[in-house]
């Protein structure tokens, strides 16, 4: 396996910021991180033809299409008065470390 995509999967999950609230440069950041692990993620669905591998990646992009959702609907609760607005970023960081994590149990090292 590629172990240049897992090492960047390994410091993006290292570098993932989940400590910010109401940080709309934060929840950016974190958005442009997961479409990064997108891209990565894609990469070894592609490249790796083993069943489990196809598995996990799937598994893998569902988590991060979700943060990717929750991102873009704490940035819209951030310019609105809804009680209801996301207001931690856990609920983009969660699913996001689930998919890192499943991709990351693949890795040999």
């Amino acid at each position: 396996m590629n172990t240049d995509t897992f090492a960047s999967l390994k410091e993006l999950m290292d570098n993932l910021e989940c400590d910010a609230h109401n940080n709309p440069i934060a929840v950016q950041e974190i958005k442009a991180q997961c479409e990064k692990v997108l891209e990565l993620i894609q990469h070894l669905q592609f490249t790796e033809s083993s069943p489990h591998v196809q598995l996990a990646t799937k598994q893998a992009l569902q988590y991060i299409q979700r943060a990717l959702v929750e991102a873009e609907d704490y940035t819209n609760g951030l310019n609105s008065m809804d009680a209801n607005r996301k207001e931690n970023l856990m609920d983009i960081c969660g699913p996001a470390h689930a998919g890192l994590e499943i991709i990351l149990n693949l890795s040999p090292n």
